[in-house]
């Protein structure tokens, strides 16, 4: 990994049902031998809101209970040349933090190599 700093929005309906998830994703990250010299942020926000933080992060990853909203929010993403994934349903019932974390790490990598 080339970078030092990794910024991830986790977006869903009101911002709360992720919370959950983003604690895991910072335990998770906390304890990675692999990833204790990358500086990690990781929220969660509503995807109403997503206009006013985009700016701030690296990925975007859409909860599976709003992926029905995802080609409008890549749209947006796009914009502001930000990667979008929704996350795997499986992962997200499963609080697979370790899982999802993965997921944001390989959109930063791909977008990086564009």
């Amino acid at each position: 990994m080339n970078f030092d700093k990794l910024r991830i929005l986790l977006v869903c309906n009101l911002g709360a049902s992720t919370g959950v998830m983003v604690a895991k994703m910072r335990e998770v990250a906390a304890n990675s031998e692999k990833l204790k010299n990358i500086d990690i942020k990781i929220d969660a926000r509503p995807a109403g809101d997503i206009k006013e933080y985009l700016p701030d992060y690296d990925v975007v990853l859409v909860g599976p209970q709003i992926k029905h909203r995802f080609a409008e929010l890549k749209e947006l993403c796009d914009k502001y040349n930000k990667p979008i994934d929704v996350i795997d349903t499986k992962d997200y019932g499963m609080v697979n933090g370790a899982n999802i974390l993965k997921t944001a790490i390989v959109l930063k990598v791909k977008s990086e190599r564009k």
